[in-house]
């Protein structure tokens, strides 16, 4: 066993005795930024591990792949189930504690009430290579990649054509479907701006978006049970009557939720009183 392997078990078992605490995530993602720097094999073995055990599994199944040989079987098999996960990117990953070292949301991008960093939550996607956007045609480095309820199949639409309502009149579409929007708001303007000029989000089956305080929340991304530990809300969210009100035992339903997995979580928040939000769904 290397120091560098050495120094990841450390890590691990800090973050399981914990139960996920956002310091001992932090403690993973610091590992991670000095594995990235190191040059050597050793090191980029067990930034894979690090990357794996964040929900990086882009980033890890990318950092092992030059790695591997034909003859290792056991590192193949390792690759084998990287390379199913990586499929869905690094937008399931435990996020990066406050104060981490984060990806700002670009300050020439439009900004959206409802959906706060569309970047980090996948809804938008940035590409190397521009594609034209379906609204205004002009070439784009960065795109939407969510939900738009339309007749036509429409793709690439560029975030100032969605902020400004062109792309929801030109095609005569919607991000969000009004009849699931939790009830609540009576004014006609902000549900005008949820469903004609922000971004939505994936869901597993029927996107539901949640509303508090007389106004609609703004999502803020997907969870799981072990995300919720770290942001140290999964206690909090079990008082949400509009989630578990339909089921038998919720804390159990809440324990279930994996980010990515059979049983989805998607975290909403009040923008007037701060109150976390949930809503779940399954495959």
């Amino acid at each position: 066993m290397n120091g560098y392997q050495q120094k990841y078990i450390e890590l691990k078992k800090e973050y399981e005795r914990s139960d996920g605490a956002a310091a001992s995530v932090q403690l993973l993602y610091e590992y991670k930024d000095f594995l990235e720097k190191e040059i050597s094999q050793e090191a980029k073995w067990v930034l894979a591990d690090v990357c794996g055990m964040l929900g990086l599994y882009k980033t890890a199944f990318d950092t092992l792949r030059p790695l591997v040989s034909r003859g290792d079987r056991q590192a193949l098999k390792r690759l084998g189930k990287l390379q199913s996960l990586q499929e869905q990117g690094d937008q399931f990953a435990l996020p990066r504690p406050e104060g981490g070292e984060q990806p700002a949301y670009p300050a020439e991008l439009p900004s959206f009430r409802y959906h706060p960093n569309p970047l980090a939550t996948g809804a938008f996607i940035r590409t190397d290579s521009p594609v034209n956007c379906s609204c205004c045609g002009k070439k784009v480095n960065i795109y939407y990649n969510g939900p738009f309820y339309s007749v036509e199949n429409i793709n690439g639409l560029c975030p100032e054509c969605i902020s400004s309502g062109k792309a929801a009149e030109k095609f005569d579409g919607e991000f969000q479907d009004e009849a699931s929007l939790e009830a609540g708001v009576d004014d006609e303007e902000k549900r005008d701006e949820l469903i004609h000029r922000t971004p939505g989000y994936q869901g597993w089956q029927q996107e539901y978006w949640r509303a508090h305080c007389g106004d609609y929340c703004a999502f803020t991304g997907y969870v799981g049970y072990r995300e919720l530990k770290q942001m140290g809300i999964a206690e909090e969210l079990l008082d949400d009557s509009v989630w578990n009100q339909w089921m038998a035992e919720p804390e159990e339903m809440l324990k279930n939720l994996v980010n990515g997995g059979s049983v989805q979580g998607y975290l909403f928040r009040c923008l007037h009183c701060g109150k976390n939000l949930l809503w779940i769904d399954c495959d």
